[in-house]
């Protein structure tokens, strides 16, 4: 059975930030990286503790987009996983969630 996916209002403004970058270098790309999005919220709907912790305190998790410098920040309480960033690795190097 599926975890519910809550996903924060800043995640979603990452989102619309990098879809609209993409949409902007290049017609379709940033449907591609739609795509590349909605397929890693899949996979962690799945199985969200497969993925490594990002924090000392081994809350948080990351798993990095196929084809793009982001990461899905998220934690896992019970049986619901919340998004809290759609990072940009490429535009901020260091990041710290603690």
């Amino acid at each position: 059975m599926a975890y519910k996916l809550i996903i924060k209002d800043e995640a979603l403004a990452d989102t619309l930030e990098a879809y609209l970058y993409y949409e902007d270098k290049s017609d379709g790309l940033g449907e591609k990286f739609m795509k590349s999005l909605q397929n890693r919220y899949d996979q962690i709907s799945l199985n969200p503790e497969q993925y490594s912790f990002t924090d000392n305190r081994k809350t948080l998790r990351d798993i990095k987009l196929k084809g793009f410098p982001y990461v899905v920040i998220y934690d896992v309480v019970g049986k619901k996983v919340t998004v809290y960033a759609v990072h940009n690795c490429y535009k901020n190097r260091k990041y710290y969630y603690e």
